[in-house]
């Protein structure tokens, strides 16, 4: 203890005799001040990274929140590979018009992709009840141009879970007329009768691409008709194909000689490069200049070389006027325009004459009267059958329909007065070729 005592006081005596330099103030707060400078200069550079970090990531947000801005939202589930890769490119003409009706429900018409085919049109149904099934169903939507020029169209839509909206995606079979500017895009709840017109402006400067239309002005014969092939137009969208079934002599001749036909079936597929392109819709239309018909297919895949069109199925509703006489209990076979008909049993029941009859599955006696004793009958009803599918010696299979007509009345003298016919005829072929 005695030891530390003696240490401490000699180390207090050292302390005590220490002399401070005069200028030791003044080296102090020199010293000071460049710590504090040089702590500065470190926080501004650390602040001047955290500003262009941030600039960066703001710059990259914006260009992000740019990029998507120019895209549809929501509607990858209703789109075709092909819209979806054309809005992925940021393509089309973003319009974000809405109408809230008064029950709450509110449609908007989201934006439209142009081109030279067609016009495809992106709405959204929005239902806060949770009901927009229903509400898709009452409402009835339409698209008009000038002097009220109706577009028709036909598309696809989908819910979503908790059905509180639902996506369309619909494309017009017309394309605006080039002095056309302004569009009026209609809904109607059809319960209310409340409606909205939403108006929107074409900026064709946002059209998603240029066309290219191959002519081909090429006639098929088939069987009893002809069809022409009369051009392809390939776009950023889809491919159509335009041609005629009749044109204004052929409808007039029809008519005299009361030999109509009124085509309902046309099937034609577009292959490119050995690999079929998807088929999207069709349509036809009569008017004076004839019977028209558009195909719509997707869009060509890039540096196709071979195109091709096969003809897989053609068929509508035809005129006969041919009258069969039958005998009660007797079958009967005979062909009206090389469709084969066979009548396997003609009897009576309950005041009412039945025909039991076979043809080809798909070969509709569309109109038919029983005349009974020189009276004319109605087809009261067609009662549905049998169907057997026939191996035939070429190993084609067909399958036959069997079915029977109920006729009011009975009598002696029966005759079957077939005035139309419907059918269609099944082709495997090739009809048009073009390479590069």
């Amino acid at each position: 203890m005695a030891n530390i005592d003696e240490l401490l006081g000699r180390e207090k005596k050292r302390v005590d005799n220490l002399a401070v330099p005069n200028d030791l103030e003044e080296r102090l707060r020199s010293a000071l001040g460049n710590i504090h400078k040089k702590k500065s200069k470190f926080k501004l550079k650390v602040a001047s990274v955290i500003v262009v970090f941030f600039l960066l990531i703001l710059s990259y947000n914006m260009d992000t929140l740019a990029y998507y801005g120019k895209q549809l939202i929501g509607f990858e589930n209703v789109m075709t590979g092909t819209l979806q890769e054309l809005n992925e490119m940021g393509k089309g003409q973003l319009l974000n018009q809405s109408h809230t009706f008064k029950n709450g429900v509110k449609i908007t018409l989201d934006g439209i992709m142009l081109d030279d085919n067609n016009m495809v049109v992106f709405y959204t149904i929005h239902s806060p009840q949770g009901n927009v099934m229903d509400v898709d169903s009452d409402l009835h939507v339409s698209l008009t141009g000038a002097g009220d020029r109706i577009f028709t169209f036909g598309g696809q839509g989908q819910a979503n879970e908790d059905l509180t909206e639902m996506k369309w995606v619909v494309s017009t079979h017309q394309t605006p007329r080039f002095y056309e500017r302004t569009l009026n895009f209609k809904a109607e709840l059809k319960q209310t009768g409340e409606s909205a017109i939403i108006k929107f402006k074409l900026n064709r400067n946002q059209a998603v691409g240029k066309s290219l239309k191959i002519p081909i002005n090429k006639k098929i014969d088939l069987d009893q008709r002809s069809i022409k092939l009369q051009s392809l137009t390939i776009s950023p969208i889809t491919t159509v194909l335009k041609g005629q079934i009749q044109d204004t002599v052929e409808l007039g001749l029809d008519y005299i000689k009361k030999d109509r036909f009124r085509p309902e079936k046309l099937e034609i597929s577009l292959i490119a490069d050995g690999k079929e392109i998807d088929w999207q819709g069709s349509g036809m239309s009569t008017d004076m200049k004839g019977i028209h018909f558009d195909i719509t297919y997707d869009t060509l895949p890039k540096d196709v070389k071979e195109l091709q069109l096969k003809l897989t199925s053609f068929g509508g509703d035809h005129d006969t006027n041919e009258l069969i006489k039958l005998k009660k209990g007797k079958p009967n076979n005979f062909k009206i325009l090389d469709q084969q008909i066979r009548i396997e049993n003609v009897y009576e029941s309950d005041g009412n004459t039945y025909i039991t009859f076979t043809t080809e599955e798909n070969v509709i006696l569309s109109k038919v009267y029983l005349n009974i004793d020189g009276e004319r009958k109605k087809l009261q009803e067609t009662i549905p059958g049998e169907t057997e599918k026939i191996i035939e010696d070429q190993g084609s299979a067909k399958i036959y329909y069997t079915r029977t007509m109920r006729f009011e009345g009975t009598g002696e003298e029966l005759e079957l007065d077939i005035q139309r016919i419907r059918y269609a005829t099944d082709y495997d072929m090739i009809i048009w070729t073009h390479s590069k």
